[in-house]
């Protein structure tokens, strides 16, 4: 696949910005896995117990993620950054306390804020230095450190947690966010001058709501997958689930990195076409196909479908709106993501509590598939490619 472009993406900045994205990523990662064996095996809560604490970090994310970019275009990027790293780390710290399931929820509800504040600035920061016509490319890539993340924390987190040793997950988590923290913090802000002002209000951008509304349709069975495929996969007999997310993880990884010019290269709808139909097929094998074969082969499906998404959808959005805006746009963009996670969460663990794992999963596989619909009265944008630069 052809670039489109010659200009430079790869600077010590972006790098920064990258290891920032890596370590905060990890830590959700060893979260995914954790949280919902220490609700379940801790605590004695099933599953829709085990949904409330990982959808609460969802609804203030929802909310944070378009404050925190509206926040973003009028003061900057780089306190989104630091403000939302510290009070990760002390979330993190109280969790190490072992609360009940009433503490994890009222952490888990600060910590989606500062996790939503800490992803829009950086995530901006990367489209603030990015060449315009490479903006997609470093979506995919800043979106890879996030996914190695992902597909590290629960390996890590299987290996730490042993036969019960939360605490010191949580203990780690707290020194990956803190390092995390510290690596941008003392970046120079992003944020491009401009003679016009950023607007007024703290509702999301227009140009942003329909490729809101797409990611919210592809990415609602990421929720229930999150929330659910260590013990699904438990279920089935696999003693370290933490591999099934890593298999997810490895397999976005891969294809955000060989396929990081295709959202610029054959356009976002085009893209997001592609990854509706993964996503569809994946969760179908998964929930279908009651097996570990079943699992593994429909997770690498439905990781190509996810690997697409969200960098297809914010590309998206960023050609629909001016500069002034691009913080707003990244932050309701991820505030639909925030929401996908949540509902996913809390809908297809209702789901499961009368169908089972496995019906969740073919339910979500129906709804990623009528993305579809909502792309149709949408036009393909055209892509020129270029000559190919080394990246």
């Amino acid at each position: 696949m052809p670039n489109v472009s010659a200009a430079r993406l790869v600077t010590p900045s972006f790098a920064r910005l990258w290891l920032a994205t890596f370590g905060a990523f990890a830590t959700f990662g060893m979260v995914v896995l954790a949280l919902p064996l220490y609700v379940k095996d801790e605590l004695g809560y099933g599953s829709l117990g085990i949904g409330v604490a990982m959808g609460a970090a969802s609804m203030t994310s929802i909310v944070f993620s378009a404050i925190s970019g509206r926040f973003g275009d009028r003061h900057g990027r780089r306190p989104l950054l630091v403000c939302g790293g510290i009070v990760m780390f002390v979330c993190y710290l109280a969790l190490a306390l072992q609360p009940e399931l009433g503490g994890v929820v009222a952490i888990r509800l600060v910590a989606g804020a500062a996790e939503a504040t800490f992803v829009v600035g950086a995530y901006t920061a990367v489209m603030d230095i990015a060449p315009e016509e490479r903006r997609g490319e470093a979506v995919s890539l800043v979106t890879l450190a996030s996914y190695l993340g992902l597909t590290i924390g629960p390996v890590a987190s299987d290996l730490i947690r042993g036969d019960g040793r939360y605490s010191a997950v949580w203990l780690v988590t707290a020194a990956l966010v803190l390092g995390a923290t510290s690596v941008v913090a003392t970046m120079r802000e992003t944020k491009p001058v401009t003679e016009e002002p950023a607007p007024r209000g703290w509702l999301p951008p227009r140009g942003a709501l329909r490729p809101g509304l797409l990611v919210l349709v592809g990415l609602l069975g990421f929720g229930g997958f999150v929330a659910f495929a260590a013990i699904y996969a438990r279920d089935l007999g696999i003693g370290r689930p933490g591999l099934v997310f890593a298999l997810f993880g490895g397999t976005i990884s891969v294809v955000r990195f060989f396929g990081r010019r295709l959202p610029d290269a054959l356009g976002a709808r085009r893209t997001l076409e592609l990854s509706f139909i993964s996503l569809a097929i994946g969760l179908a094998m998964i929930g279908g196909w009651r097996s570990t074969t079943g699992l593994l082969l429909g997770t690498i499906v439905f990781g190509v479908g996810q690997a697409m998404t969200y960098p297809s959808a914010v590309l998206l959005a960023v050609e629909a709106t001016s500069a002034t805006e691009r913080s707003a746009v990244v932050g309701s963009v991820g505030a639909a993501v925030d929401v996908a996670l949540g509902l996913g969460a809390l809908t297809l663990g209702g789901v499961a509590k009368f169908w089972g794992y496995d019906g969740a999963f073919l339910v979500a596989s129906v709804v990623a598939l009528s993305g579809l619909a909502v792309l149709r009265p949408m036009r393909p944008t055209a892509r020129i490619p270029l000559e190919d630069p080394a990246p």
